[in-house]
């Protein structure tokens, strides 16, 4: 189905909506919203995937945790085992892992107990009984380059390091679909300091798989497989002297001197590519 784009607005769904996004993969819109920083505020909302295997399926992150999405999925979407993996530990991507027993992050990510790199979001409705509860899972890690089977279905794990250490992307052999997270997105907020040469070269390397289209998590439609090399460019081009204020209206970011760096002139034009940052972490980010 298509799915209408409503740039920074709001639809106040409490609850999950689906689509068919490809051969055997489900898209999720989560509830709450997300503008994001800048005179851009994009689409907003994070999307989870599920991936239909043979013998189970794959949970590509589990929203803000303010709604069941494990009684959504399984009423609505498959009632197969789940395999449950964030994208990065932001927690619109990792606010409903206590919903489930195990959570699988890259190796590189944040471990349980330790903060992660994002503040709470402010106002989100109240969140399912199993998050308020906290639940008692654990976290197990994957490394780069391992194949996950579904039964009949194989996803490569592809470590992407920049809007956080551990952020990867999985690519799903079947249909060819790279599902990227935050990793790759029409604007990345790059808030980890790692230096844009780790990050173009993972991109590089991902850039070899035999890539259709890119589903990313807060984006509706499929960014093509050319979208890497726009995102290789924008690294190869930044400047942060042609950069523009990215105030980001929100609790907890107050204070932070956040720019964006970008090619295209509104978001939803297809060319659109952006990077935002904290000049603060600007030396890290150059190295």
């Amino acid at each position: 189905m298509a799915k209408k784009i409503e740039l920074a607005v709001d639809n106040g769904r409490t609850e999950f909506e689906h689509w068919l996004a490809a051969d055997g993969i489900y898209a999720v819109q989560c509830p709450g919203f997300l503008p994001g920083p800048g005179r851009l505020p994009g689409w907003g909302y994070v999307i989870s995937y599920v991936v239909i295997g043979g013998e189970k399926a794959m949970l590509i992150d589990t929203g803000f945790g303010n709604a069941d999405l494990k009684g959504y999925i399984e009423k609505n979407i498959t009632t197969l085992p789940l395999m449950v993996v964030n994208s990065h530990v932001h927690p619109d991507h990792s606010g409903g892992n206590a919903q489930f027993d195990v959570v699988y992050i890259e190796e590189h990510e944040a471990k349980p107990g330790e903060e992660v790199y994002f503040y709470k979001i402010p106002g989100q409705r109240a969140a399912c009984q199993e998050v308020i509860d906290g639940g008692t899972y654990r976290y197990e890690l994957l490394k780069d380059g391992k194949e996950i089977d579904l039964g009949g279905r194989k996803l490569l794990v592809c470590h992407i390091p920049g809007h956080t250490p551990g952020a990867i992307a999985l690519f799903d052999h079947n249909t060819k679909m790279l599902l990227s997270g935050d990793a790759i997105l029409k604007r990345v907020f790059y808030g980890s300091g790692v230096p844009f040469s780790k990050y173009r070269a993972a991109l590089v390397k991902t850039k070899e798989l035999p890539i259709k289209d890119i589903l990313s998590a807060h984006w509706p439609e499929p960014l093509g497989a050319d979208f890497i090399d726009k995102m290789i460019y924008l690294i190869d081009t930044f400047d942060p002297e042609k950069s523009e204020p990215a105030g980001w209206d929100e609790p907890g970011m107050s204070g932070v001197d956040m720019r964006m760096f970008c090619y295209g002139r509104d978001f939803d034009d297809p060319d659109f590519v952006a990077v935002s940052f904290i000049t603060d972490q600007l030396e890290k980010i150059m190295q």
